[in-house]
């Protein structure tokens, strides 16, 4: 098959990737199975624990999903076990049929903690522990043992459990906050998932199905180095190359020309297709602009320079700079509104507890009309909503950058939950 390529302007080149992550003119993700269509789709989202205004995994899903609320992950997660917590692009969240195909994942792991002393010496600790008293933290173990760990020593067990984990032989049984409550993964799982054969068995099939699962991840994705392509470190760019060159040689992939890319960008070809067959133009110009607050880690930013050369947009989440050197916040959200980036918002506490704006930047040259303030009221009655509050305060930092935006963050309807 020869090596297709289509020719679309940025224009239609931000619709397509915005249409492919739900961010277009409607919610066309709904509920749970809503959820899981998204997810299936993008093959994972990204997990962090920082909760300025929900996890990054919940604004991901906030900005897509109808209506939706924290919860609806949870049962997900934890009560019908149709999704997990796993690594894939670092500690992600992605459909537990997926389970088999991260074998290659786990096995890495315990090859690499395994073989660790301490580890191995705790492991039946841990076992007896889980059988004998079911779910636990790992501070509910102790042995006095110390080790050098990821950022800091850690504790025996809990160095134990998360090597565990990695590996597969313990999961998730529920959070508290932010804190793994483990269990066996014999005990949550059915052997006919933890035992299934490894569905990519050849090297080859393996680094072929990753590639096509990262672009599915983004949407509209090059083989050159990007935060996209984090948890792959076993594909070189060579061999990416190589791989993008022979998907869609096979018809899989089809190359995306569009002025402003300074590479080649490629997209699944039948999700492609897919909105090629859709009725875009008539949507994107007969509704009015829908405002979303992004999640920092969201999928469509995993690689920022197509952000900026596609839609003239910078984003760098600035979480860890030392406050002194921050061009913007501790933990800025990119507003879209339409096909165009308008601002950046920084969501928060105020001291007494109060869910507030703490910051907003607008993009230079952004000039709120009356359609795009309506626009951005909704936004907000629904992020309330989606925070479970009734009123978001304002900093002085924030009414100054943009004095509608009291009236503005205060519109539209009352929040469907209250926040515990």
């Amino acid at each position: 098959m020869a090596h297709r390529k289509l020719k679309l302007s940025r224009t239609e080149a931000r619709r397509f990737l915005l249409d492919y992550h739900g961010l277009g003119p409607e919610r066309r993700y709904r509920g749970k199975s809503g959820i899981m269509d998204y997810i299936r789709q993008a093959g994972c989202i990204q997990f962090d624990p920082l909760d300025p205004a929900g996890r990054n995994a919940e604004l991901v899903l906030q900005a897509r999903v109808e209506r939706f609320e924290p919860s609806q992950l949870d049962d997900l997660l934890y009560g019908d076990r149709l999704l997990v917590d796993g690594m894939d692009k670092v500690m992600s969240i992605y459909p537990s049929a997926d389970w088999p195909a991260f074998r290659r994942t786990r096995d890495a792991a315990r090859t690499r903690y395994g073989s660790i002393p301490e580890v191995a010496a705790f492991v039946p600790v841990v076992r007896e522990a889980l059988e004998a008293r079911g779910p636990l933290l790992s501070r509910e173990l102790e042995s006095g043992v110390k080790l050098d760990w990821a950022w800091s020593p850690a504790r025996q067990a809990k160095a134990t459990m998360e090597s565990m984990y990695l590996w597969g032989e313990l999961v998730i049984d529920r959070k508290q906050r932010n804190q793994r409550v483990y269990q066996l993964a014999e005990k949550l799982f059915p052997e006919e998932l933890l035992g299934a054969p490894d569905p990519h068995p050849a090297d080859e099939d393996y680094a072929r199905w990753r590639v096509l699962r990262r672009v599915g991840g983004v949407g509209l994705l090059s083989p050159r180095m990007s935060d996209a392509w984090v948890g792959t470190a076993f594909l070189k760019a060579a061999e990416r190359a190589r791989i993008f060159r022979e998907l869609t040689e096979q018809g899989l992939l089809v190359e995306v020309e569009t002025e402003g890319l300074s590479a080649p960008h490629y997209a699944r070809t039948a999700d492609l297709e897919r909105w090629l067959d859709s009725d875009s133009a008539e949507r994107w110009t007969s509704l009015p602009p829908r405002t979303s607050f992004l999640a920092p880690l969201d999928n469509i930013l995993w690689d920022r320079r197509l952000i900026r050369e596609l839609f003239g947009f910078s984003y760098i989440w600035e979480v860890y700079k030392p406050a002194a050197i921050r061009e913007y916040g501790y933990y800025t959200l990119p507003v879209l509104q339409g096909d165009a980036f308008i601002a950046r918002m920084e969501p928060g506490r105020l001291p007494g507890g109060d869910r507030a704006v703490l910051g907003w930047w607008t993009e230079p040259g952004v000039r709120l009309t009356r359609d795009s303030q309506r626009s951005l009221a909704l936004a907000f009655a629904d992020f309330r909503a989606y925070l479970g509050c009734s009123r978001l305060a304002i900093s002085e930092q924030a009414a100054a950058a943009e004095p509608r935006l009291e009236r503005l963050a205060q519109a539209g309807a009352r929040p469907r939950r209250t926040t515990p």
